[in-house]
């Protein structure tokens, strides 16, 4: 009894020594966990994708009741589960003689037992804006067997204020992705802060070019732990809630620095960090290749 209320004791003390930022931290991380495994549309239930550029035809290709041969097939398939593609810029999926718009595809369309479709409008290449479609496997082995993502331990000296020259010209700038695609972004401009006592400098990147409609904004860094102890594509940091832009200064916590999608699903299109951090950033996310399930 006395062994149990100790153990207990120093339970309570190391949950009450966890700051504010660290549990925040913790909680995003839970969250992330159920986006990848437990929720209906999570990123590992994800059994194929397809990529539809306007004009596109694709046919949902299957066996009933058995969820795991539900995929793909470019082109109109009269044997098709369902059919699906773009016309006039705009997702469209038809099936049991029933037209689906894009509002309807976002939510899931059920197909099978355990399968259902559900997409929503992309870039497909650089600049050129199509549909993404996923099948979901409810019963998919790789969500059953995720075992958590991996992170280095909370580490507030991670945590930077940066302050932000923006670019007025919000040029493009063009990087290429996992898929062997394309994918355009726009340089908001560039943080500068101190990290470990050295300075470091690192463009972000919008999804538009209207400085009104920019509420956020990424880096996709590379650092001296890639492909060592991270992922060897680089990892992404988001910038948010910074008001209006462009802001004069934000909060950088590489704690939540993390792995594109595509390193754990084949069916994103991530885009291959270039920009340098020269030093080993042991916070945030590590390679699920080499610490998670993925070996």
């Amino acid at each position: 009894m006395r062994l149990a209320l100790a153990f207990a004791l120093v339970a309570t003390a190391a949950l009450a020594a966890v700051s504010p930022a660290e549990k925040e931290w913790r909680a995003g991380i839970d969250d992330a966990n159920r986006h990848f495994s437990a929720d209906p549309h999570a990123i590992l239930k994800i059994q194929d994708a397809a990529y539809m550029r306007n004009g596109d035809t694709y046919s949902l290709i299957g066996v009933k009741e058995k969820p795991e041969t539900y995929r793909w097939e470019k082109g109109s398939n009269a044997k098709a589960a369902l059919i699906a593609g773009v016309r006039d810029g705009q997702p469209f999926v038809m099936f049991n003689k029933h037209l689906y718009a894009e509002k309807d595809i976002n939510k899931g369309i059920l197909v099978d037992i355990g399968v259902d479709v559900r997409g929503e409008k992309t870039q497909v290449d650089a600049g050129v804006i199509g549909a993404r479609l996923w099948v979901y496997n409810q019963d998919n082995p790789a969500a059953k067997a995720f075992k958590g993502l991996v992170y280095y331990p909370y580490d507030p000296s991670y945590v930077v204020t940066a302050t932000f020259k923006p670019d007025p010209k919000l040029p493009k700038r063009i990087f290429r992705t996992s898929r062997g695609t394309d994918k355009q972004f726009y340089h908001a401009g560039d943080a500068t802060f101190t990290l470990k006592g050295k300075t470091f400098t690192l463009p972000l990147f919008a999804g538009d070019n209207d400085p009104k409609k920019i509420d956020s904004f990424s880096a996709f860094f590379t650092d001296g732990l890639t492909g060592k102890e991270t992922y060897g594509a680089g990892r992404y940091i988001d910038i948010e809630k910074f008001g209006a832009f462009p802001p004069k200064t934000f909060r950088m916590d590489f704690n939540y620095a993390y792995n594109p999608n595509c390193a754990r699903s084949a069916f994103y299109a991530c885009p291959y960090a270039v920009d340098n951090i020269a030093m080993e950033v042991r916070a945030g996310e590590k390679d699920p290749h080499k610490f998670g399930n993925l070996h």
